[in-house]
Parts: C-alpha cells; sequence; structure tokens
C-alpha cells in the first residue's frame, strides 16, 4: 500500500492560504486517508497560534502548486492524491472555526505537536464525484504568521 509523507518545514503561514491541502482530484476513484499530522514553532519569542485541520466547503480552482514529498515505500513513488499549497484561481473556503477535525491552539516558541491517527480512524479524501466535503482535507492558520516560523506535515496512505 502506497504511503507518503510531506511538509512545509520554516514556512511562512497565511491566514488565507492553506499551510497544506490534500486533494483527492479529478481522477475518479482515488482513495486517501490521512493517518499522521504534525505541526512546529521555531520562533526565538512568544507567540501563540491556532492552526485548524479540516474539510473544505469550497474547494480550491486552479491550478494547484505541488509541495514535494516522499514516498515510505521505494515500490510506489508516484502519489495520486495531490499535496499542494495553494490554488492559482481562488483558496479553499473553509468552515467557521471550531467546525474542524481537529484544531490546535500553540505556542510557535517551540511548540510542537504529532498526532496519529487511530487505525479505524483516519481523515479520508476521495477523487471527483464524491462531493466538495469529501475531495478536500485543509490545514490553516487562524492565527499566527511569523516569516519561517512554523512546520506542518502529515502523512497518508493510498489504495
Amino acid at each position: 500500500m502506497p504511503s507518503f509523507s510531506g511538509n512545509q518545514g520554516g514556512f511562512t503561514p497565511s491566514l488565507t492560504n492553506d499551510n497544506w491541502t490534500l486533494d483527492g482530484g479529478a481522477t475518479l476513484g482515488v482513495f486517501g486517508r490521512v493517518t499522521e499530522f504534525s505541526w512546529g514553532g521555531r520562533l526565538t519569542t512568544s507567540s501563540a497560534y491556532r492552526t485548524r485541520w479540516t474539510r473544505a466547503s469550497t474547494l480550491g480552482t486552479g491550478a494547484g502548486t505541488a509541495i514535494a514529498n516522499q514516498p515510505n515505500n521505494p515500490n510506489f513513488t508516484a502519489n495520486a492524491v495531490s499535496f499542494f499549497s495553494t490554488y492559482a484561481t481562488t483558496q479553499p473556503t473553509l468552515p467557521a472555526d471550531p467546525n474542524n477535525l481537529h484544531g490546535q491552539d500553540w505556542n510557535a516558541q517551540g511548540g510542537v505537536g504529532y498526532i496519529v491517527l487511530p487505525l479505524a480512524q483516519p481523515w479520508w479524501v476521495f477523487g471527483s464525484g464524491a462531493g466538495v466535503n469529501k475531495q478536500e482535507l485543509n490545514c490553516r492558520n487562524i492565527q499566527g504568521v511569523d516569516a519561517n516560523g512554523s512546520s506542518y506535515g502529515v502523512v497518508w496512505q493510498e489504495d
């Protein structure tokens, strides 16, 4: 089973663009599940952040900007689920906080978190035709935008 890891390290987040988006995309039958996700800070002074992981209520449009990722199995090197930073035309619209899969207040002065989801409760994404609330998973800050001050990661499997 293919598995991939990706992250935005030393990243400058935005309050209107995702830190990362997993997108099942236009291929019917693409199926992925998030098994782990993480966040961390590298600031030298205390700074309050809030990061959320949720599903888009309106999908991003236009070409997505790919984020490099690594296969966890050398026999499966091409991911079917896209790993994006931004979209060329419109960024995804997210439901209002706290309507999240997970939301976290944290301190970017060395704050860190790593969550491994239970085997029977991963977060799923599907290819097109599955509906707007099933195609994308989004990680976005609603507080905290310091330059090069934080990192956001995800591990996903594909069938």
